[in-house]
Order: structure tokens, then C-alpha cells, then sequence
């Protein structure tokens, strides 16, 4: 090989080799740091505001194991009833979820029934197109509500610059398998990221299972392609030129899935989601919004083109054996890890290595046609 050749793969492998410690190294480590120097500042919360009306949307399908529960975790909030509106959609259920949504009409919960299975997006559209009040809190069937969570996350709405607000989600694992585990823990990392990206308001992306709007930032959502409606929505906002923070008190809990092909399927799915609409993110790479663009680069993009930066490591790697010590020490390692990470002996490692390959699988699919609509869920350990 020639020396501009190996030149260039050189550049290949510094170049991705440092992508890689950014993103899984110098992005979390510091991240606090940055958070603390940069931190927007903030109004004193005032104590006798009064409290904004309260809609709480959720889009279920074939969630009758747990839905009576969540109906009652909701009646049991802390928030004045006069002020919360629940909106239940059943996306075309097979089994009883609607029925028994229903029993509970004269507790003040409203369902809204879809003739037939479109997905959730499309429910979230009709959902909030119904929706009266003037905060939209957006929730899953499976996740439980600490009584004050409410309370604790219209706070932030006191600043009118504020269009957003994240509750912080507990993920526990009691189904024992590996990626269960990793998720798990991955989901505590995740955490103390969106913290302290709270902290500059510019979280990037809130989650499904907990977050709230104002209702008049809400931008609907596409059906045709399969999307993440968390991620599209709360970005929305960013690009809307409000910010979306973290609020680290208003708690829920959720349950892992209850086996590891079910994590891995949902892995897949949300790569899939992400690189569907990934040109429509983009403007988060504003470069008059440095530290927007910073965020959303470090956090999301690196994270979804990890798969492709360890293969292009791992091949420039292997290219330069022949150039030095160093480059035959590097892939003797390299490949060592991922072999222990293949056969989990480190358990970390192959979650680590399964949701990168979840994450490559999801790309690809997002070249191929997709039906639009429909829903494929995951039993919980939960259930």
C-alpha cells in the first residue's frame, strides 16, 4: 500500500477512535462541568402561582394488564381534578383495554376510541387535537406516577420560555435477562445525562413515558413512517427556539421487557425511528446554536452512527497492521473485547455490542418500505 493511501487510513482511524472516547468518555465526564459553566439562568420558582390546566394523553393498545392500574395510579395524583383532564386512546385493541377504560367514565377519564389500529402517532394527533388544557402531559400505559409528579412538572412552565419539561424515569429489571440488565443501567447513565442537560434547559429529547408540553407547541406527528413521537416532539420545541428541561423530582417507574429479544427488538425499532427522520433533526446542527448543536451531536448523533465508526475503526485498524506496534496492539485488544463482549462474559460488553447492532439493523431497515401505522409491542416484566 502506498503512503498517501495508508495516510489517509490513518486519518480513518485517529478520527474514529476519537468520536468513539467523546461520546462514550469526554461527553459524559463533562458534561457537569459544562452544565455548571453554562447553565441558563433561571427565575426564583414562585411559591403562589397558579396552578396551568393539565391534559394527560395516552395511546394504548393491548394494554389490559395494565391499565386498570394506571387508571388508579392516575386517580391517585395529587393535582386538583378540576384542573386534569385524562385522555385514554384505544388504538384498536384486541383485547379489553377499552372496556375496561370505560368503567371508569364517571371517575372523570375519557376514552377515545380508533375504529381500527393506526399506531400511535396517529392516536397522539387525534389525542391532542381533543385535548383542552393548556399543559399536555404525555405518559405510557406501563409507567406509574409518583402522586406529586404533576406538581413537581409544571413547575418549569412558570418560565414562559420554557416549552418543555422531562420527568425522570426509574427503569428496574426483574426479568434477569442480560440486556434487561444493561438497559437498566444504561437507563441510569441516560438519566445523569438528560440531568444535567436539564440543567441548560436544552435537554435533547424527553421521553415517551413521562414528559410534558405547552399544547400550542405540539407538531404533529408522521404516519407513514414509523417515528419516535418523544424525541419528534420535544426536539420540535427546541427548533422552535423554546427550551425543555429535566425535572429530576417527578418520578415514574417503569418495568424492563420481559425477555432479551424483546429489548432487542425495541432497540431496533427506535434506530429505525431515529434514521427515518434523521434530515429532519438536522437543524439541531445550528452552528448560531453552539451548544444546542454541541449536545444534539455528542448525545444522539454519535450515539446512532456508533455501529458504523466501529466498523470503520475496527477495518482501518486491520489496514494498518503492517504500520507499527502500536496499530497490532490496538486490534489484538479491539478484538479481544468484542469477543468477550460477543460471548458475555462481560455482561455489559454484550449490551453494549447488541444495541450497536440493533441500532445498524435499524438503519438499514430505514431504506426499506414500511406499512404505516400498527403497533408491535413487548410483554413487560411487569405483566
Amino acid at each position: 500500500m502506498n503512503e498517501q493511501f495508508l495516510f489517509c487510513v490513518q486519518v480513518v482511524f485517529w478520527a474514529m477512535l476519537l468520536l468513539l472516547v467523546h461520546c462514550y468518555l469526554l461527553f459524559p465526564l463533562t458534561l457537569p462541568f459544562v452544565s455548571e459553566i453554562f447553565k441558563r439562568r433561571k427565575s426564583p420558582e414562585k411559591g403562589d402561582v397558579e396552578l396551568p390546566t393539565v391534559s394527560i394523553l395516552i395511546s394504548a393498545y393491548n394494554e389490559e394488564a395494565v391499565i386498570e392500574r394506571k387508571i388508579q395510579n392516575i386517580l391517585e395524583l395529587d393535582y386538583p381534578r378540576e384542573k386534569l383532564e385524562v385522555l385514554i386512546g384505544d388504538d384498536g385493541s384486541a383485547d379489553k383495554t377499552a372496556e375496561i377504560v370505560a368503567r371508569y367514565a364517571d371517575k372523570g377519564i375519557t376514552l377515545v376510541k380508533a375504529p381500527q389500529n393506526a399506531g400511535k402517532a396517529a392516536m397522539l394527533n387525534r389525542l391532542h387535537k381533543i385535548a383542552k388544557n393548556d399543559i399536555l402531559l404525555f405518559c405510557d400505559a406501563n409507567t406509574m406516577f409518583f402522586p406529586n409528579v404533576v406538581r413537581k412538572l409544571v413547575i418549569p412552565f412558570q418560565d414562559k420560555k420554557i416549552g418543555c419539561a422531562c420527568g425522570h424515569l426509574i427503569l428496574s429489571d426483574k426479568s434477569g435477562s442480560t440486556l434487561g440488565r444493561g438497559e437498566s443501567s444504561y437507563w441510569d447513565l441516560e438519566s445523569e445525562i438528560k440531568k444535567f442537560e436539564g440543567v441548560l434547559d436544552m435537554l435533547i429529547g424527553g421521553n415517551g413515558a413521562l414528559y410534558a408540553i405547552r399544547r400550542e407547541l405540539y407538531t404533529e406527528l408522521p404516519v407513514k413512517k414509523s417515528v419516535m413521537d418523544d424525541f419528534f416532539v420535544t426536539t420540535k420545541v427546541l427548533e422552535k427556539g423554546f427550551y425543555c428541561t429535566f425535572v429530576t423530582s417527578a418520578i415514574g417507574t417503569e418495568q424492563t421487557s420481559k425477555e432479551s429479544s424483546g429489548e432487542f427488538r425495541r432497540k431496533v425499532r427506535i434506530g429505525r425511528a431515529n434514521f427515518n427522520f434523521l434530515f429532519s433533526y438536522l437543524p439541531l446542527l445550528n452552528p448560531f446554536r453552539p451548544m444546542l448543536a454541541y449536545l444534539f451531536f455528542s448525545h444522539k448523533i454519535l450515539r446512532w452512527f456508533s455501529p458504523h465508526i466501529l466498523i470503520l475503526l475496527f477495518v482501518a485498524n486491520a489496514l494498518l497492521l503492517t504500520s507499527g506496534l502500536f496499530y497490532q496492539i490496538f486490534f489484538g485488544a479491539l478484538t479481544l473485547v468484542l469477543l468477550v463482549a460477543l460471548f458475555k462474559i462481560v455482561p455489559s460488553g454484550y449490551y453494549f455490542l447488541s444495541m450497536n447492532y440493533a441500532m445498524l439493523k435499524g438503519f438499514f431497515m430505514a431504506f426499506k418500505r414500511e406499512k404505516s401505522g400498527g403497533w408491535a409491542r413487548e410483554a413487560r416484566s411487569d405483566e
